[in-house]
């Protein structure tokens, strides 16, 4: 496991605004996946951080490593009291499967991939245009 170093990332503003997601801790569950949590600080509150977690599982009995990437935009509403509330999210996930053999160019592959296809203009459409392949 990488040691935990702050994530910065661009957001989709029409100016975009770098996010610095600071680290905030990784553990080993006792099922052997680890866990990583970033959190952009620039939010007023708790209740509306803007997460990055990781859930790293090690090689497992079908010789799979995975790799999975949530990033959670929570948005929020105040209560009767003015407090925030979340009332609905965004989630992304990116889930990376790679064989214990896959080699080191294997791995550029998809990652330079994954990293592209979700920079492409038809991802950008699919999603913000909300329209999915027919």
């Amino acid at each position: 496991m990488s040691a935990q170093a702050a994530i910065v990332i661009n957001d989709g503003a029409t100016t975009p605004v770098a996010h610095t997601f600071d680290p905030k801790g990784a553990r080993s569950q006792p099922q052997g996946k680890d866990v990583a949590v970033w959190r952009d600080s620039a939010q007023a509150n708790m209740v509306a951080a803007w997460t990055v977690e990781e859930q790293h599982t090690p090689v497992n009995g079908n010789k799979i490593e995975k790799f999975r990437y949530l990033i959670t935009l929570p948005y929020t509403e105040p209560d009767l009291n003015g407090n925030p509330v979340a009332k609905r999210f965004a989630l992304g996930e990116v889930l990376v499967y790679a064989h214990e053999l896959s080699t080191d160019q294997e791995l550029k592959h998809i990652a330079a991939l994954v990293k592209n296809f979700t920079a492409s203009t038809y991802f950008q459409n699919a999603i913000t245009k909300r329209e999915a392949a027919w």
